[in-house]
Formats: C-alpha cells, structure tokens, sequence
C-alpha cells in the first residue's frame, strides 16, 4: 500500500502537470528549477530548453530586475502582473508576467513565476485586473459624485460670505471652510489623476532639460527651506520619447516628498545615467533623487506605493502610486531605498525609445 506522503507528492505532480496557469518555479538565483506544460507553450519551448537555465536568459528585457524578489526591487510592482516587453529565442514577445516570492530561511528562497501572452491574457474574460485599475475606477466615480455637490457647496458659503460686512467675525469661519474645500478638492483631483490613463502622448523630449526647468520653478522654495540641489545630469543622455507632462508630474511628486522628509534644510541630488543592459539592444534612462531627510522607515517599505497609504496629515496617499503608474506605463521601473548615512533615493527606469507616440 503506497504511503500517504507518496500520494501526496504524487497529487501535487499531477496537479502541478495540470495547473491550466502557465506557471514557473525559479530559485534563489533565478534558475529555473520547474516549468508546468502550459508555461513551456506559453514560453515556445520545450521543459529540456527552460530546465536549470536563468529565467533572465530565457525572457530577456531591458530591466532584468523584473523578476527580483528583493522587497526593495519589487516597490512599486504591480502585485497581480505586469506587462513586459521582452525577447525570447530571438523573438520579441509582449508578456504579462507575476512574480510571487516564496520561501525563506533555511529552506531556501524563490518565486512562482506567471508568463502569459499578453494579448491572451486581455481576451481572458476570468483574468483578474490590476488592482491599482480596479481602484481607479472606482476613485473615478466617488471623485464625480462628491465634486458635483461640493460645488454647490462653495457657490452657496461664497455667497453667504458676500452678505457679511467687513467686520462680521463669521467671515473668518466662512473662509477656513473654503479653504477645507479647497483641500477636498485637491483630493479629487488626484483621485481623477490616479484613474484616469497613465501613458499621455510621449514626444522625443531632452529628460535633462525637463529637470532643469522643474528645479529652477522650485529654486526659491528649496532656497526657504534651506535645501541644497546638486545636479548630476549626464551628458550621454540623448533626448528621447516619454509624456513630459505625465513625468515632470512624476518629479515634482519626488522632489516634494524630498522636501518635505527635509524640514530643517538638507542637500537634495538629482543624478541622470544613461546605461545599456547586456540582454537588451535598446538603452534606458535612468533617474535618482536622492535626499538627506530622515528615510523611509524599514516597516513602511511594502506600503509607500499603495494607494491611499500616507505619513502626511493632510496627503491623500495618491502621489507615489501615481507616480508608479505613470512610469509602468512607459515601460518603466520605480523603487526606493534607504541612504547608508541618512535620507532616501528613489530611482526611475524609462526605456530610451525615439518613436513617437499619441496618447488616448
């Protein structure tokens, strides 16, 4: 009679056989330690051709930190999958992919890999949406149903206001309460920003010259609050083609919160590198703001990019999930970590692609 544990592994090989996700199990250095059926077809490849190698030279991208389980690389990755372009056998394929850290300790540490065609995986009416799309709908509709009413709002309190005499002490009452509109509407709107579309019209735009004009609109502000800006921008870094309305957004997001995690004044550095991945033939842009505040503390790490997630009294939680949206959908990467002496760098990925584009 066969023992229970060799039914049980004997149940998890069929049901891993027959799993109807193409699915992929890679360890701590990224080989490729299993493949199911569905993912070697979904791959092109056959389980001998995907066994053991690097999951990075099987499906080859510009940022080979896609597949990164390191909790820094994966801030601002979608949880449920992403869109990769990528080449695999020579072939360039559109994927969506997941990446699902597992394991630790002595047991050893590594993922579960999702790889699907992308357009096979938009025509699944079961596949499941990102959630930053399903919250963005759904922030869409709350935004216009409370700005239509908040309107009347402040048309009925400025006219009461217009009836007070100068002197009338309720004027001042009457005035925080615009102001606390105000507030709610700025809330709105970033609740529109984060659900409406990311990608803007992407023209071949100099990434240096758009920091240098964002910088120098923000050079009396940075000088009150006694911060100090080195620029570090390469000269390498042709122009190329990004929405430069959606990314100065994107900087100014960053150059704030570097402001603000600097109350009494600090040195705020803005570096630019152009670099060249050995598995892509296209370069990309890469872009750090690095500050000296006081850091991002270790146990806020997986939530900086969450939706509605905020250390400010009056932040809505919007602005960085904003920001990783807006980056994703140039094909790009976000993350952040800890300076060794003090403050924090975040640092941008944009392919370096010279087509232009027009956004929907």
């Amino acid at each position: 009679m066969a023992s229970s544990s060799a039914v049980t592994a004997s149940l998890i090989e069929q049901a891993w056989e027959h799993l109807p996700l193409p699915a992929l199990i890679v360890d701590d250095k990224r080989r490729i330690v299993a493949a199911n059926p569905e993912a070697c077809a979904a791959l092109r490849l056959s389980l001998e051709e995907v066994q053991g190698r690097d999951l990075t030279e099987i499906i080859k991208t510009d940022d080979p930190t896609w597949c990164s389980t390191d909790p820094v690389d994966r801030l601002g990755a979608p949880s449920i999958g992403q869109k990769l372009d990528a080449r695999i056998a020579g072939v360039r394929r559109v994927l969506r992919v997941g990446v699902y850290p597992v394991g630790s300790g002595d047991a050893g540490a590594g993922a579960l890999v999702t790889v699907r065609d992308a357009e096979a995986a938009a025509a699944d009416p079961h596949e499941e949406k990102d959630h930053l799309t399903s919250l963005g709908e759904m922030s869409a509709i709350v935004a216009h149903e409370i700005r239509n009413p908040l309107t009347g709002i402040r048309t009925t309190v400025q006219f009461v206001d217009s009836k007070l005499g100068e002197d009338d002490a309720h004027r001042e009452d009457l005035r925080e309460v615009i102001k606390e509109i105000d507030r709610i509407e700025q809330i709105i709107e970033d609740l529109l920003q984060f659900a409406r579309p990311m990608e803007g019209s992407r023209v071949v735009t100099d990434l240096n010259a758009l920091l240098d004009r964002v910088l120098d609109s923000m050079e009396a502000q940075l000088a009150e609050a006694e911060i100090e800006v080195k620029r570090n921008l390469s000269d390498e870094l042709s122009p190329f083609a990004f929405s430069p309305d959606n990314i100065q957004q994107v900087i100014l997001n960053l150059f704030r919160n570097a402001l603000e995690a600097m109350p009494e004044g600090g040195k705020l550095t803005v570096t630019t590198t152009r670099r060249q991945y050995r598995s892509s033939r296209e370069p990309v842009a890469e872009l750090f703001v690095s500050d000296t505040g006081h850091g991002i503390p270790e146990d806020l790490f997986d939530s900086i990019f969450k939706p509605f997630f905020t250390t400010r009294h009056n932040g809505t939680g919007l602005g960085l999930p904003i920001s990783a949206s807006i980056v994703r959908a140039h094909g790009g990467r976000i993350s952040a970590w800890n300076r060794a002496h003090g403050g924090a760098t975040f640092r941008i990925v944009l392919p370096m692609e010279t087509e232009e584009k027009t956004g929907s």
